[in-house]
């Protein structure tokens, strides 16, 4: 053997360990940027409050009572609203997607039904998630929503970085 067969066995295992080396550098530097972005996004960092304000259910979920809360699930989950799709459907749409995305010439409307689709069910179950919690609400006493708006206006103030002052 000469010394160039004996140093090419010894050379490779270090290659790969110098591999393995710069890939877990490289996913610790991404995951440190991912958690700097994350933080700058979300208001954490740069003096900015937090969330901002979200209209969407959350916040008014957020401020009900638990009672209240298990209820509006209870009634969803009873009314089949809360259900995913089945898998076969998901996995149909997805597939669809993916071939109209291969597909040459590309047609747009081909990605959009298989996406209009999920999110129609989506609306579906947001509207039913709505109304839901309209109900609730109506049936609650003045007192009730009076407390009920309490605590989504001190909700609202935490999310904007700031206190109202109310309790």
């Amino acid at each position: 053997m000469t010394a160039n067969e004996t140093a090419t066995p010894s050379a490779a295992p270090m290659r790969r360990s110098l591999r393995i080396l710069l890939v877990a550098s490289l996913a610790f530097n991404l995951l440190i940027v991912g958690i700097g972005a994350g933080a700058m996004i979300s208001g954490q960092m740069g003096g900015r409050p937090g969330r901002g304000i979200d209209l969407s259910l959350g916040p008014l979920v957020e401020a009900l009572e638990d009672a209240d809360r298990r209820a509006i699930m209870g009634a969803l989950r009873d009314g089949a609203h809360l259900r995913r799709p089945p898998r076969e459907l998901r996995s149909a749409e997805l597939g669809a997607v993916v071939a109209a995305l291969r597909a040459d010439p590309f047609d747009p409307a081909a990605v959009a039904a298989p996406l209009d689709a999920a999110r129609s069910r989506t609306l579906g179950m947001m509207g039913a998630g709505q109304q839901a919690l309209i109900a609730r609400i109506a049936a609650m006493t003045p007192q009730q929503r009076a407390a009920f708006a309490d605590r989504l206006e001190s909700g609202l103030a935490r999310a904007l970085g700031h206190d109202s002052g109310r309790r």
